[in-house]
């Protein structure tokens, strides 16, 4: 508590040294500048003498009451935190890997292959390389600075990071992330915006207090800076910078720290000036990426650095999260790790005495709830009240079973974070200390409440028993709580008078009302940030609803475009210029005789065509041409200000939201037999070798003969029936696509033996999103792998050629190479499922996986990839080092986005950027490389919210077809593959529906578990006669529970459902799925799952005993399941399950890449804002 003054002191009857006003006249500003100069003068003395100490300070022998650069704490005084520089902290990470080693069962280290390497391309220096930086701000004069172009390394590896904040008022700016330089500081100033609504209106800074706003402008100011007082239950920091904050205020003799002089102390601390950044990042002592909230443990957060290190930083708690939120970009200090892991076990064992407490006084006040932690720490004492363990069976408390079904279930594939224990600690550990940037604009959705979430559960436990209420409701509250949907985004205060305004005296009506809100700001005082509430959505349980929540969740208006708005469409449609006359132009090529194929996914737009011509004997042409996006939308112009905003069209199964809207579409799709401006690209193929013995790339007109739809390609090349205008010559054009499309293939991945299939569709995904959808992630379709495959090597191409000319400036797009921790995990996985990939570069690592010949295992294997790859990202060439320029999914060393310009702004700025090229025309001015970095960006940012979106709407659709599946069961009875196998619960893979999903066994009527680590198998100890499909838990019995639809929805026995399922089967051709969901999935233009019951095996061939564990030996009748010919009931369903009865025990055993029967259950409505999907495991001996 240094530095903090008495109560009433703070701020007055001193000399004022700095001055900051809110609004500044000309005539202040010089001063103004003087003062910051001076400043940074004394900023700079203090940090001279800081080193001087540390410098004699390290000279010095260990003492046992002095600081430790090592070890998390002294024998004197409590703990401390010591930051450590990057070089330091890749050192210390080498070293813990060695020590972290993976090891086979019999205690060798495992070797893995050869760090993933992009091939043709150099991989770059090693992890412990000299560090170097540009990042440096805009100077005052900042049109000239641009005009001379950003200087750049030419030696720097994938280590090395450049950064530089982009300019204010360019015309090429979208709403995208910026630091806004304040002109009346004439642009030194480092104040910045944070997130903000769509009202544009200016808000103060992210670390500014609400309850100062009428103190005097330099007290607001300065106590910004002031430095975090101790609070209890914290550790203090060895940090650098909390001293240089305190000693910068040691300049500022009217303000003392610790927030006296609001009379709140500081929750956070405050933020690192923005001007203190560059040298701190360049001189290794801080390191930027971009922070990403654990999905299961909100309060902990990674930071990803995009391959400055091997691994991601690990933020431990919300105050070393520090106010930062989902993909800011934000500023690190690394810290020692086993100092951070010894703080989280403190606070881990702080909240299982609370869970504790909570079970024996059925009371859920917290204020913390909607961050419950969940770590894998130890917790083998038997001594702990109410969570002691059954054998290797951890109880989760209830509160976290209730937190871990939502996570889990509100997705299709598991959320996985880097396993973290005592033994397999993080390789960073950290805490922020700036957000550098935000994405501006975002909104979340949410419910509207008068109560904090914890106190509004215990009012409804308190109502229910009637007693007397242990909340008291306030009755004139000045905020009201907003708690959003996504549960890494924070609860947000919004002003009582924004809320509806009968919201304080009915404010139960209002609880399954779905609303939008944005965050305004986050002081250092407050827990929770502050906000503004947004439009009312409507009811959480109207499926309309649930829709739109899913666009506004994912920053999309729920219509982009309003529909039969004549006059706005005539506005839009203003600027767009001649056709007719552009037709005429002679510089254009012309494709009048050859036979051009359209293409359309959806039928609601079409924006690339091919066609393909034998021009000698042994060379053919290829073309492929894209709508000339870049003559109808003009740079300016109202139609490219709103496509900049939406950025990305977003397809849902049930719905999508173009770029453009339909008229534009329609107006630019090709059409059959009429003349369209394009731009085309052709390729010179030696049909010999397959190689491209020349590429033309010109601006076109074309004439297509025939468009066919994507499920008209999947039909001639699979020989169905096809529609009837397509003519015998078109299917054997398409039929020449799949060969060339092939070709190309084996020439991307280096391997001669591949086909257009199998293919890996849920990896194709990371770069680029689906258009026409499967309601199973994993169906393919060779019209897209075709279409894609030549679309990869337009785009490589485009890319060679831009970059080539345009250097610098080209728009390009990457993949980056995910960290070597986790491809190790990976590889470490398959290598436990019995299969060894070959990691050393992307095309092996394919071939590994493509070369698997069992499509239920090869989908296993892809899952597990997929969840470690990053995905693909917009870049500008002049932004990034050469070393990092590579799309390592798709094994380019160049590639961009230029093949769908009718839904991806990205591609019209690459057009651009190509007709710059065809044109060769001098520009009157440099490029504005700042502006395009922030274009690339924000584009970045809503293209992955448009494949999050696609996403929950595919989740919101199955949900919704399972749960009429199952309506006269309660839930469904299919097989799973066990995925992953853990100490109380495990994984599987549901191949009819593409989903992966955890069985917990505290979910269970279970003795106990027992897991043999070394053999990767989880014995189950059933209770008998009990069924798992009617079982509630003990502690789902209280008031405490999950969702009262989960206790409520009906449930038959697992018995009854497998004979309901073998009589709809039965009826409908071996299908379980009713009529209504057919018609419905027909209406959307999807598939039917096939989902029918497993037949009994003919014969089976039984082991004489399983495989012998530490548990024991086993007695010689141990077999599988033995089947019986009761076809209607369980038998099929448990003839693959290995069960053994053992001392009265009944014990079920769990491996990797076993089948096992499973029970999924879909919960949607009844007031849930996302449905959740939930499994659980057949009980073997419920009917012994």
């Amino acid at each position: 508590m240094s530095g903090s003054e008495p109560p009433g002191q703070s701020g007055q009857g001193r000399k004022k040294n700095l001055y900051i006003a809110h609004r500044r006249s000309p005539s202040e500003l010089t001063t103004l500048m003087v003062e910051q100069y001076n400043l940074q003068r004394q900023l700079e003395a203090v940090q001279s003498q800081q080193k001087q100490l540390l410098e004699g300070h390290q000279r010095l022998p260990s003492q046992g009451g002095g600081h430790r650069r090592t070890g998390s704490a002294s024998s004197q005084g409590h703990s401390r935190r010591h930051s450590l520089g990057l070089n330091e902290a890749i050192k210390a990470a080498a070293n813990q890997r060695q020590n972290q080693a993976p090891q086979d069962s019999q205690g060798f280290l495992q070797p893995l292959s050869q760090p993933l390497q992009p091939q043709g391309l150099p991989l770059g220096q090693s992890a412990s390389g000299q560090l170097q930086l540009d990042f440096r701000f805009p100077s005052p004069n900042y049109a000239a600075a641009a005009s001379e172009g950003s200087p750049r390394g030419h030696s720097r590896s994938r280590l090395y990071q450049q950064f530089k904040f982009p300019p204010d008022n360019n015309p090429l700016h979208p709403p995208a992330p910026t630091f806004l330089l304040s002109p009346e500081r004439g642009g030194q100033g480092h104040l910045r915006r944070g997130s903000h609504a769509r009202l544009n209106s200016k808000t103060d800074g992210i670390n500014s207090n609400w309850r100062l706003q009428q103190q005097p402008a330099h007290q607001r100011a300065l106590l910004a800076l002031e430095p975090p007082q101790f609070v209890p239950g914290h550790k203090g920091r060895g940090s650098s910078f909390g001293g240089l904050v305190l000693s910068l205020l040691q300049f500022m003799p009217n303000q003392g720290g610790g927030g006296q002089g609001s009379g709140r102390k500081s929750l956070f601390a405050p933020y690192l000036p923005q001007l203190s950044l560059p040298e701190l990042i360049s001189d290794g002592r801080l390191v930027t990426g971009i922070l990403r909230v654990n999905k299961k443990n909100r309060s902990d957060a990674y930071v990803s650095t995009d391959g400055l290190l091997d691994a991601d930083i690990f933020i431990c708690g919300s105050k070393d999260r520090n106010r930062a939120l989902e993909g800011d970009l934000v500023a690190v200090e690394l810290l020692v790790v086993d100092e951070v892991w010894e703080s989280k076990k403190e606070k881990e064992e702080k909240k299982r005495r609370k869970d504790n407490t909570l079970l024996k006084n059925t009371s859920v006040l917290s204020d913390d709830i909607h961050n419950d932690a969940t770590s894998t720490l130890n917790d083998d004492s038997k001594d702990d009240e109410g969570l002691g363990r059954r054998g290797s069976l951890k109880q989760r408390p209830t509160m976290k079973k209730n937190d871990d079904v939502e996570v889990e279930g509100q997705s299709l594939l598991l959320v996985e974070e880097e396993e973290i224990n005592d033994d397999v600690k993080p390789l960073y550990a950290g805490h922020v200390v700036a957000v550098v940037d935000r994405i501006p604009g975002q909104i979340f959705t949410g419910t509207l409440g008068l109560l904090r979430p914890a106190q509004a559960a215990q009012a409804a436990i308190d109502k229910k028993s009637g007693k007397e209420p242990s909340v008291q409701t306030p009755k004139a509250p000045k905020i009201v709580w907003f708690k959003p949907t996504d549960k890494r985004v924070p609860l947000i205060a919004i002003p009582t008078e924004q809320a509806p305004k009968d919201f304080v005296d009915n404010h139960e009506a209002y609880a399954d009302q779905l609303f939008v809100a944005s965050i305004k700001r986050w002081p250092i005082t407050s827990l929770h940030p502050f906000g503004t509430l947004g439009d009312k959505l409507g009811c959480i349980d109207d499926p309309q609803v649930g829709i739109d929540a899913i666009f506004s969740d994912n920053n999309f208006l729920c219509s982009e475009y309003p529909i039969g708005d004549e006059g706005y469409v005539k506005s839009l449609l203003s600027s767009v210029p001649s056709v007719e006359t552009e037709l005429a132009n002679p510089n254009r090529a012309e494709f009048f005789n050859d036979y051009v194929v359209a293409f359309t996914e959806n039928s609601q737009f079409v924006d690339h065509a091919m066609h393909v011509k034998r021009l000698s004997n042994t060379i053919i042409e290829l073309g492929f041409h894209a709508v000339d996006i870049s003559h109808y939308v003009q740079p300016g112009s109202v139609l490219e200000r709103k496509a900049k905003k939406i950025s990305s069209s977003v397809f849902l199964p049930q719905k999508a939201a173009h770029l453009f809207p339909a008229e534009v579409n329609d107006l630019i799709s090709f059409k059959d037999n009429e003349k369209s401006l394009a731009v085309s690209v052709t390729f010179e193929i030696d049909t010999t070798s397959f190689e491209v013995e020349n590429v033309h790339i010109r601006e076109s007109v074309v004439v297509p003969k025939l468009t066919v739809s994507f499920d008209d390609v999947d039909a001639i090349l699979g020989n169905g029936k096809v529609h009837g205008e397509i003519t015998q010559a078109t299917c054997d054009y398409i039929k020449t696509f799949a060969l060339i499309a092939k070709e190309f293939r084996r020439q991307r991945l280096n391997d001669k033996t591949l086909g257009i299939s199998p293919s890996l569709t849920l990896l194709d995904q990371i770069d680029d999103e689906k258009v026409r959808l499967h309601m199973n992630i994993f169906e393919s379709s060779s019209a897209l792998s075709i279409v894609s495959e030549i679309g990869y090597k337009v785009n490589s191409t485009i890319a060679v050629k831009v970059h080539a000319t345009l250097g610098d400036e080209a728009f390009l797009r990457r993949q980056a190479l995910p960290t070597l921790q986790k491809i190790e995990n990976f590889s470490r996985k398959a290598f436990n499922l019995g299969f060894k990939i070959d990691t050393s570069t992307p095309s092996t690592l394919q071939q590994s996986i493509l070369k698997i010949d069992d499509p239920l295992k090869r989908q296993c294997i892809e899952t597990l990839l997929y969840k470690c790859m990053p995905r693909a990202k917009y870049y500008i060439a002049g932004k990034q080092d050469p070393e990092n320029y590579s799309h390592y999914y798709l094994n380019l060393p160049l590639y961009t986005h230029f093949t769908s310009p009718l839904r991806r702004f990205a591609d019209l700025i690459v057009h651009r950027q190509v007709k710059q090229v065809i044109q060769a025309a001098e520009r009157e001015k440099s490029p504005d490389l700042d502006a395009l970095n922030a274009i690339s960006v924000y584009c970045n940012f809503k293209k992955d919210c448009a494949a999050n979106a696609q996403e929950q709407g595919i989740h919101l659709l199955l949900s919704q077809t399972i749960n009429e599946m199952s309506e006269h069961a309660g839930q469904l009875l299919v097989m799973g593959t066990v995925l992953q196998v853990y100490e109380s619960s495990f994984d599987v893979f549901i191949p009819e529906f593409g989903i992966e999903k955890r069985v917990h066994g505290d979910q269970l009527p279970l003795v106990k578990a027992e897991f043999d680590k070394a053999n990767r198998v989880l014995e189950l100890f059933w209770e008998k006669g009990v069924d798992s499909a009617t079982y509630v838990p003990p502690d789902e019995k209280s008031s405490l529970s999950y969702r009262l639809s989960i206790k409520n929805k009906y449930r038959t026995s697992a018995l009854e459902a497998a004979k309901i399922q073998r009589k709809n089967a039965t009826e409908r051709n071996n299908n379980i799925v009713p009529d209504s969901v057919i018609e419905k999935l027909s209406a959307l233009q999807l598939s039917v799952p096939k989902v029918a019951p497993p037949q009994i095996k003919p014969w089976k061939s039984i082991p004489s005993s399983p495989s012998i564990s530490q548990f024991g030996s086993r007695p010689g009748s141990g077999a599988f399941h033995e089947p019986t010919s009761d076809d209607g009931g369980l038998s099929p369903y448990l003839q693959d399950v290995v069960t053994r009865v053992e001392n009265k025990s009944y014990i079920q055993e769990i491996r990797e890449m076993q089948p096992v029967p499973v029970l999924l259950r879909a919960e949607i409505g009844k007031g849930m804002a996302l449905p959740c999907l939930t499994v659980r495991v057949l009980n073997p001996f419920a009917e012994a």
